[in-house]
């Protein structure tokens, strides 16, 4: 599904002493088709900048990234938007949701930008929010919510348009044990019940051992 070779991001006249930092130092990797892929590493290691440019949020310096064989390090920016929305999903530490509006209207943002039939938007909500276990709290708005809860709204919102791939930042990174078992718990359904595949950037070694695979990061490289 995902393949990544000899990867670099540079950020340059960053680092102490005035020379470009190395965010991601020749990468390679290959994630399969339905896996599980926790990244680990301490901070500022190059796990979140990985995750960004996997979702084409950020660009490589040198090196290739191929999404189902599509060149992703090639595509222009209306082309890198369009991938986005229709196949890569995307969960953040700080939920990203949109406090003026409610947790159905949350989820629905998706099918609103690309456009889809009324109805289309209106069964595949109710049938995300069921799937995670907020179909009782679909009128609700954020602060009515914990923050388990409103995790689970943005992971329905990210599966909206059926991506292949979900990409989460350190999704548990603002929840307690009990709430961050539960989402990673969804995150595991997810994957085995769509072959989607997952790629999850986290410091707890707890939560990692919940996928499939563990890919240790130091320095911007993959060890």
């Amino acid at each position: 599904m995902i393949r990544i070779e000899n990867a670099t991001k540079l950020y340059g006249q960053t680092g102490a002493d005035g020379a470009a930092v190395h965010a991601l130092n020749g990468i390679d990797l290959q994630i399969g088709k339905g896996e599980f892929v926790a990244i680990m590493g301490p901070s500022g290691c190059g796990k979140s900048t990985l995750l960004h440019v996997l979702g084409g949020l950020d660009v490589l310096t040198s090196g290739e990234i191929f999404l189902e064989d599509e060149p992703i390090h090639r595509l222009d920016e209306a082309a890198l938007t369009e991938l986005r929305r229709s196949k890569i999903g995307f969960v953040f530490q700080f939920f990203n949701l949109l406090p003026t509006l409610t947790v159905e209207e949350n989820v629905r943002l998706p099918g609103l930008l690309q456009n889809q039939p009324a109805g289309t938007i209106e069964s595949r909500c109710v049938e995300l929010l069921s799937s995670v276990g907020m179909e009782h709290r679909a009128k609700h708005r954020l602060h009515q919510l914990s923050g388990g809860e409103m995790q689970r709204a943005a992971l329905a919102r990210a599966l909206f348009m059926k991506p292949r791939v979900l990409l989460a930042d350190e999704p548990t990174g603002n929840l307690d044990s009990e709430a961050s078992a539960r989402v990673v718990k969804l995150f595991r359904q997810v994957g085995q019940l769509h072959q989607t595949t997952i790629v999850m950037v986290t410091h707890s070694r707890e939560v990692a051992l919940a996928a499939d695979r563990i890919v240790e990061m130091r320095d911007g490289r993959v060890i």
